[in-house]
């Protein structure tokens, strides 16, 4: 469940004074004699730990390095279907009554070699086995009080005994780690060095899709000790810290220790980020099966052999699109996004490459993700909250076949509910009323909206109060977002206001309940319409996951129901209504599902971008002679 900002669209750039290849790199001594992945990132990690991710981006960063029981199949769709193994032995073992889960774990799994496990009589850090008990010990740490994120929020109530270890852990200092050696969760046991057991309170369906992603990776206790309990001088001498001085998660590259096929080498914030291969990964196939015409497009060339093929991944921080695009052209990345003034110059009217793209061995890869953009109307704003008519009057002036091509130049299509297309209840469900662009009925609606608000009277000087918009950026698209729902809105007689935050500014004001409307997206980590229907429950208010704080005790018992079945037509029925609801009650009101145009040049094999999943670098290949021919980057 991951939020991001609505005018991001995966687009990155740079533009600073001198060529960033130019300028002093560290990585390079990585880099002589390997194979070189190259790309740039527009957005800052904002987490290192895996307890603590709830960006994409950071999600994208950290799956190189850590890994969960379960993965996605990398060639394989739809993903419902598309589960396999990846630190697990085997898929889980459930009980008859779906409330035990029995998982067993892969033997001879390593953590990367690190100082927190100490050093062989030549200064070489060490490594060890992971267990059973490592992931019990990461799952303490989601679960711990002090941690930030909010991952436990989707287990409370469902995992035996978890409630209460978070009020313990509340009782202790921050850097006080005894918490993890002292409190247990009933529910997440070690019942031996490779089994793992979940015991559940109630049905939890989407258990086994929450596993497979690397937020739930196993976490050694060595590098809580070592890392976050003490520090490292000069001389290499480890001494404690007190705890006052103790952080509570992850933040420097050294202190990552996963057991991705990437160790985690560099990390400068908003600079430079590079993982090198990790020498003690396990044995790792490329899959040799995936689904009709994987093997036309050549995705099966590397059928069963081992990975990763690349050896480095380095990046710099690019924050704009312009130069981004030209250092993509100067052969200096291996990827690229459309930037958006360029959209109708690279891509055709019918979405594919123009030709002259093409022949510079440029290709294209277009795909959806499980992701809808909406605006949000804070719930508790005493204008926007008082009248569902004024909602409703909103979401139907605007012009949305508009908005998909001249704000978002064709990069997505028109959501007509709040569910993502491939999911299940979305079709059920049918287009909302009110999400589709119909002047005389939005009209009809601020009308009523007008009487409903005087009633209580909220209007100013007869009209309504003007009201205020935050964007999460200040670049040329929130500013043409800004400009079009003025428009929009102004044909109904109702006033708006931009405010341009950055994108942690806004994250920051919608969970203060501060904005009154506001962009943003909601990205799925897994592949069920639970994921998106959550952000609507009265419970998930306080967890800053309902940041539309809308409250409906009709919409609660629906959900309460639907979450604990199994897929079914009675469930997908269920996710149906409730997404009715939201389409008549309008707490957000639906724009796009997005479309991301990504280019890479031909020098890159294996390329086939995974809707939900992350961690897939493993699997691409990069020609160094074919790129060395075209004059592509070779540090």
């Amino acid at each position: 469940m991951k939020w991001f900002y609505a005018a991001a669209l995966g687009i990155a750039g740079v533009l600073i004074a001198s060529p960033y290849w130019l300028l002093p790199h560290p990585a390079r001594e990585f880099a002589a004699g390997r194979v070189v992945r190259y790309d740039l990132y527009a957005s800052p990690v904002k987490s290192l730990d895996p307890a603590t991710c709830h960006d994409t981006t950071s999600a994208s960063f950290q799956a190189n390095v850590f890994e969960g029981p379960f993965a996605y199949h990398y060639l394989r769709r739809p993903c419902q279907d598309a589960l396999v193994p990846q630190l697990a032995a085997g898929l889980p073992e459930i009980s008859p009554d779906a409330l035990t889960y029995t998982i067993a774990l892969k033997g001879g799994v390593k953590f990367h070699r690190n100082a927190c496990f100490g050093l062989d009589a030549d200064g070489r850090p060490r490594t060890r086995d992971v267990t059973a008990a490592d992931f019990v010990y990461a799952f303490k740490r989601i679960a711990d009080f002090h941690m930030e994120g909010g991952l436990a929020f989707g287990f409370l109530g469902k995992v035996a005994g978890i409630d209460d270890y978070r009020r313990q852990t509340a009782k202790y200092v921050a850097g006080d780690f005894r918490r993890y050696d002292e409190l247990d969760i009933p529910g997440v046991q070690a019942i031996g060095p490779l089994t793992l057991r979940v015991q559940l309170t109630e049905r939890f369906p989407q258990l086994t899709y929450a596993l497979a992603t690397h937020m739930f990776a196993p976490i050694p206790r060595e590098a809580v000790q070592y890392h976050l309990a003490g520090e490292v001088d000069a001389a290499g001498q480890w001494t404690p810290l007190p705890l006052a001085q103790r952080h509570v998660t992850f933040r420097q590259a050294r202190q990552c220790v996963g057991t991705g096929p990437y160790v985690w080498r560099t990390f400068k914030e908003k600079h430079e980020i590079v993982f090198v291969r990790n020498d003690d990964f396990r044995d790792e196939r490329y899959p040799s099966d995936g689904e009709p015409g994987d093997a036309q497009a050549g995705l099966l060339e590397d059928a069963g052999k081992k990975i990763p093929f690349i050896d480095v991944l380095h990046y710099d921080y690019a924050p704009e699109a312009t130069a981004f695009w030209k250092l993509f052209l100067a052969r200096r990345s291996d990827f690229a996004s459309v930037p958006p003034e360029e959209f109708d110059k690279i891509i055709s009217p019918g979405r594919d490459l123009r030709r002259q793209w093409a022949d510079r061995g440029i290709r294209l890869y277009r795909f959806g993700a499980p992701s809808v953009y909406w605006l949000v109307f804070n719930m508790t704003d005493k204008i926007l909250g008082a009248s569902t008519s004024l909602r409703q009057g909103l979401c139907a002036s605007i012009d949305y076949d508009n908005y998909v091509k001249l704000v978002i130049r064709d990069r997505g299509r028109h959501a007509v509910n709040v569910l993502p297309e491939s999911f299940d209840g979305h079709d059920q469900a049918g287009p909302g009323p009110y999400f589709r662009f119909d002047l005389p009925l939005a009209r009809r609606r601020i009308e009523q909206a007008r009487a409903e608000l005087a009633d209580k009277g909220l209007l100013a000087d007869g009209q309504i109060p003007e009201l205020t918009l935050d964007l999460g950026s200040q670049d040329e698209l929130a500013k043409n977002q800004a400009e079009f729902f003025r428009q929009q809105f102004a044909r109904v007689g109702v006033r708006l206001r931009p405010v341009f935050n950055d994108w942690n500014t806004l994250q920051a004001k919608v969970n203060r309940k501060l904005c009154q409307m506001y962009a943003m997206g909601w990205h799925a980590d897994y592949p069920d319409a639970e994921s998106f229907l959550q952000t609507f429950t009265t419970g998930n208010i306080d967890k800053q996951i309902n940041n539309s704080n809308y409250s409906s005790a009709a919409f609660d018992e629906l959900y309460n129901a639907a979450r604990v079945m199994p897929p079914s037509p009675e469930r997908t029925a269920l996710y149906a209504r409730m997404t009715q609801q939201i389409s008549e009650d309008c707490p957000v009101g639906p724009l796009t599902e997005p479309l991301y145009f990504l280019l890479a040049y031909d020098w890159v094999h294996n390329v086939k971008p995974h809707p939900i999943g992350y961690g897939f670098l493993r699997y691409h290949r990069i020609d160094v002679q074919r790129r060395a021919a075209l004059g592509g980057r070779e540090d």
